[in-house]
């Protein structure tokens, strides 16, 4: 049970988080914004964000207690997501698959990696023991 309890710990906020990317994708029209310069730089900027987030669960999730941490698993199931998930856009009205979308979405998925694998060992200590108590290193 007390592993059950651990899978559903590190897996459930990744799960839930594809879930809400699925679900803003299926959102025919969906605008941040009516100024079209505006809705395309928000939703970039949003886009970028998302998968960064979606690449540090999966990190969490696949290195929980791992001393020798795996950054590329990662980033290859944030990026294989992303690609799903531009996928998906052509079966919803008025969505498209983009390459600019996927571009933007491993940027956000780098931007992640790069961040956690430089900011990791220069982490205080303090936080450090933070992060330990949420699961998040």
């Amino acid at each position: 049970m007390k592993k059950l309890s651990l899978i559903i710990k590190l897996w459930l906020p990744v799960i839930v988080w594809c879930g809400f990317i699925f679900y803003l994708s299926s959102i025919p029209n969906l605008k941040a914004t009516k100024n079209p310069f505006w809705d395309e730089t928000i939703r970039s900027i949003i886009h970028g964000l998302f998968y960064a987030f979606l690449y540090l669960l999966f990190f969490r999730a696949i290195n929980f207690k791992r001393n020798n941490k795996d950054f590329l698993t990662p980033i290859t199931l944030s990026c294989l997501y992303a690609l799903s998930d531009e996928t998906h856009q052509l079966f919803v009205p008025t969505r498209t698959f983009q390459l600019k979308d996927i571009l933007v979405d491993f940027t956000g998925i780098f931007a992640g990696a790069l961040i956690l694998w430089r900011l990791l060992p220069k982490i205080p200590v303090k936080l450090k023991n933070l992060g330990k108590r949420l699961d998040l290193i």
